[in-house]
């Protein structure tokens, strides 16, 4: 005790003499530490505004949530609660969204994949049968000006939800739209009700509202009311006329028939191609609707390399749109030479789906937005079969194959 009371004086004054003898900072130092303080604020400013940025992002995300949940009957989020601060909601998502938005994105995804332009869900394929063969396009068009054509296709290729339709069902949706007048005050759509229109506002102005709390405004050019047309599903909130306003609108039975309409050419044209392809022409029609089916769209602009010589391939390709250059390395020459050109309708990589295929030339778009409908081999196995299962009615055009190989081969 009396040792502690001793030593402690002398190190207090040992530290004192060593911060006197201290010499002060080079003045040199003195600024580098101030830049250096300068440039971690401006560091922080620009974080701040990123985080902004990011912030007002989310909000967006959090806005497509929530017309998804409302779509696909998800109610676990509480993310437009009112009772929910902003900085709780951004934190739930930030801490669940991601995984939840994954959910839903892949529902949504799964409902819209296979045939694209089927986008709204059938009550039965007995309704649609029978509604597609009374449905008249010509008696459901209602005369337009251009301007106004305008107006509609621009307001229904602006929203998210839209804007990924077939151009050719948008046009057909534009031409169906009748035009109604509300007054000031009237309600254009009431929350928690049924959905069976889309509206695309022409003149005035409305306001939206959710549980009694205003959420914003809509001005002319707006398309909303969509997912009553996608999906069969209840309103997630209240318009209402602020001022006399002019709208068109289209009924979602309508919009069905369009739609299946459209599906039902395209799913022709499809079949169509696939009787023109030597390794599947002696297939049943059953499997072809299979292929039908799980077909997607690529897309490539003009000069892209769809695919390469000398690599491994095991996709499939039908040119849908636009028209691609085949090259071909010729011997005596450094560059790759052009031996044709295939356009809409013609098709490439078909040995790909039955045997490791390596591509013998180069396949490359020649315009912008060509397009290529295309199916891999592993979904091929999977759907429609695999090549053991199928001998019976690809040997005809394996043994063409093996004849072509060996004449090649022998030149």
């Amino acid at each position: 005790m009396g040792n502690g009371s001793i030593k402690g004086p002398r190190m207090e004054e040992s530290c004192l003499a060593s911060a006197a003898k201290e010499p002060p900072l080079p003045l040199e130092l003195v600024e580098s530490l101030k830049d250096r303080i300068r440039g971690l604020e401006e560091e922080l400013r620009l974080r701040d505004e990123r985080l902004g940025a990011l912030e007002k992002e989310l909000q967006s995300k959090v806005s497509q949530i929530d017309k998804l949940q409302d779509a696909l009957g998800y109610n676990s989020l509480t993310l437009s609660s009112p009772q929910v601060s902003p900085s709780q909601r951004l934190l739930s998502v930030i801490n669940e969204g991601p995984k939840r938005f994954q959910q839903v994105a892949a529902e949504v995804h799964r409902r819209l994949k296979a045939k694209e332009g089927v986008s709204a869900e059938p009550t039965s394929r007995n309704y649609y049968s029978h509604n597609l063969q009374q449905f008249s396009f010509e008696r459901a068009r209602v005369c337009k000006d251009s301007s106004t054509k305008k107006l509609i296709n621009e307001a229904i290729t602006n929203n998210d939800f839209l804007k990924k339709l077939d151009p050719q069902h948008t046009r057909d949706m534009v031409e169906c739209m009748y035009e109604k007048t509300y007054l000031e005050g009237q309600l254009v759509i009431q929350e928690g009700e049924p959905g069976n229109h889309l509206y695309v506002l022409a003149e005035g102005l409305l306001e939206v509202i959710q549980n009694n709390k205003l959420l914003g405004q809509m001005h002319a050019g707006t398309a909303f009311g969509e997912l009553a047309v996608l999906y069969n599903c209840k309103r997630t909130a209240t318009v209402k006329a602020v001022t006399h306003t002019r709208i068109w609108v289209l009924d979602r039975q309508i919009s069905q028939n369009i739609m299946m309409r459209t599906a039902q050419a395209r799913h022709e044209e499809y079949f169509s191609f696939l009787r023109s392809v030597s390794l599947l022409r002696d297939l049943p029609e059953e499997k072809l609707a299979k292929i039908i089916d799980c077909l997607e769209v690529d897309y490539y602009d003009k000069g892209e390399y769809i695919i390469r010589e000398g690599e491994e391939g095991n996709t499939f390709f039908i040119i849908a749109v636009g028209e691609v250059s085949v090259t071909q390395t010729m011997e005596g020459s450094l560059d790759p030479q052009e031996i044709k050109t295939l356009g809409v309708g013609d098709y490439f990589g078909e040995k790909a789906l039955i045997s490791e295929d390596v591509r013998s030339a180069n396949i490359i778009a020649n315009e912008n937005d060509t397009q290529c409908l295309v199916v891999d081999r592993d979904t091929f196995n999977q759907m429609v079969g695999t090549y053991e299962e199928l001998q019976t009615y690809l040997k005809e055009y394996v043994e063409q194959l093996s004849r072509s190989d060996e004449e090649r081969n022998a030149v």
